[in-house]
């Protein structure tokens, strides 16, 4: 029954959008200029970023980093939209006729390194995707038993029914009645979570005081490692960059961003925060769930129904905004290279079903948003240092990008986060390292990057 409610729901997505915008399709599906206001900039920043990674990953984390988890994710979530308040406003004055990292980076140092950008940026955002349409599979299996693959191929189908209609005009406009939706029904669970017993259980309390002790070093380490992961991830995800260019202007941008970065704190704190309220009261046998299973799960058909709209709201928020922006990136490889554009629809296609065989696997959501998450912070800084002008060389940008992923794949923790390839494989034991491995595997690898930078930059490699 809350299968064929997710259909309903997704058809009313897709009917208000053909309805009330068909005679405002843009021509270009990837590209919009100077167009939005400040409130649709707002709903469609938040919506993009508030994917249905939000109800499983903040409170996931939460249950064994504490507070740090819950205030990292938060930053981490919403810091992104602050640097892109200077980043946004310095593209659109340098690279005007751009429409993405990979246009700047192209106008800056040609299509070799481009390409090499939007392969980066597919490998996240199919990550992404993957990651979104799993989390949405695992909570329909846990709602009523329905297999993963049937949860997969509807969400997937239902967003493709608008998204290559109306290409970033319908992500956009769907984007705001998504915005509706998800801030009414957060405001609404506020008041269901038992926040009162919670803090009544001073056994919970004293059991794992460790969640809660901001003077322990694990606790702030742990939040810092989402802080440094979300935020130089979000640099590589083309969505953003679609909506930094389709603003009306510098001002409508800056505003936006600043009310889509306290938007996204709030959300994500919330449920973050959440997940130790759930934590205390139910055992959790799988962390994915520990903030759905906050609601019983669920004790009345209407929770059941509130939950599955907000579920809609947030996995199409997010999911269709990255098929558009994943053609679009395949898109500009295929113009590059010289294929016949009927083929894109193809690739795309071809593309999605590997998503969906992937995406019905029922991954560990969090542990595939890190690994999309290690692969960016290894690669970020040469290009963002280059786009601002810095001296430095595509062969150099190469190297560095080289070296640093090897050294953050050496040290990335494996699923139990107790090994690496460092110390298990190649027996190389440091003591920070192997204490903070998932933190070491973001942070290395971008101070890394950037000492060898500067050397290559003296030395004239």
């Amino acid at each position: 029954m809350e299968i064929l409610f997710l259909i309903l729901l997704g058809l009313i997505f897709t009917a208000s959008f053909i309805f009330l915008k068909k005679n405002e399709l843009s021509d270009d599906k990837f590209v919009i200029k100077n167009k939005y206001n400040i409130f649709f900039s707002t709903s469609s920043f938040v919506s993009s970023a508030l994917g249905f990674w939000i109800i499983f990953s903040p409170a996931a984390a939460a249950t064994w980093g504490g507070m740090g988890n819950v205030i990292g994710y938060a930053l981490g979530a919403a810091m992104p939209l602050i640097l892109f308040i200077f980043i946004g406003r310095y593209v659109r004055k340098v690279f005007p006729n751009s429409s993405g990292f990979h246009d700047c980076i192209e106008n800056r140092f040609g299509k070799s390194l481009s390409h090499f950008v939007i392969i980066v940026s597919l490998i996240y955002m199919t990550v992404f995707l993957i990651a979104e349409i799993t989390a949405i599979s695992k909570f329909f299996n846990f709602l009523n038993g329905t297999p993963y693959w049937i949860s997969s191929m509807i969400i997937i189908l239902i967003a493709l029914s608008y998204v290559l209609i109306g290409g970033l005009s319908a992500t956009i406009f769907t984007d705001l009645i998504q915005f509706i939706f998800i801030i009414g029904i957060c405001l609404f669970l506020v008041f269901k979570i038992p926040f009162q017993e919670f803090s009544d259980n001073t056994s919970f309390m004293i059991e794992n005081a460790h969640l809660f002790d901001f003077n322990n070093q694990f606790l702030w380490i742990t939040g810092l490692t989402f802080l440094i992961a979300v935020t130089f991830t979000n640099l590589f995800h083309h969505g953003n960059w679609q909506r930094i260019y389709a603003a009306k202007d510098d001002n409508t941008l800056s505003v936006s961003l600043i009310i889509s970065t306290l938007i996204i704190f709030i959300i994500v704190y919330f449920i973050g925060y959440s997940g130790l309220v759930s934590i205390s009261l139910y055992s959790i046998d799988d962390p994915d769930l520990t903030f759905v299973k906050l609601f019983g799960l669920l004790e009345t058909s209407f929770i059941k129904y509130i939950f599955v709209i907000l579920a809609a709201s947030l996995v199409l928020s997010s999911i269709d905004t990255l098929i558009n922006a994943i053609n679009s990136q395949i898109v500009s490889l295929s113009k590059s290279y010289s294929f016949k554009s009927s083929l894109n629809i193809y690739f795309i296609l071809v593309f999605l079903v590997a998503v969906f065989i992937l995406s019905s696997q029922g991954y560990n959501v969090l542990y595939v948003f890190l690994i999309a998450d290690l692969i960016c912070c290894c690669l970020v800084l040469p290009f963002l240092l280059g786009l601002f002008g810095f001296n430095i060389s595509i062969k150099q940008i190469y190297i560095i990008s080289f070296l640093s992923l090897l050294l953050g794949v050496l040290i990335f923790p494996d699923p139990s986060f107790s090994k690496n390839i460092m110390s298990g494989f190649l027996n190389i034991n440091l003591t920070f390292i192997n204490n903070y491995k998932l933190f070491s595997s973001f942070l290395v690898p971008i101070l890394f990057s950037t000492i060898l930078t500067l050397l290559m930059k003296k030395k004239g490699v």
